[in-house]
């Protein structure tokens, strides 16, 4: 009788020790998704600087050439 209350516990221990785990996961899933928009957005503000200071270094170059 003591085996299989013993079995018991370990099987509900198991099944919660699951499902935190499975809500842990979605979370991270959650989160991961989260990230990569959030590095998507800075990879195009990025790009969008890069553009603007290319366009302040090119006249500098083309006055300093008509000198």
């Amino acid at each position: 009788m003591l085996l299989n209350r013993t079995q018991g516990i370990s099987r509900l221990q198991h099944k919660e020790e699951s499902s935190l785990l499975q809500h842990k996961i979605e979370e991270l899933n959650k989160n991961t998704v989260l990230l990569i928009a959030e590095a998507g957005k800075l990879i195009q503000a990025s790009e969008q600087l890069s553009i603007r200071l290319q366009s302040f270094e090119y006249p500098a170059t083309k006055a300093e050439s008509g000198i």
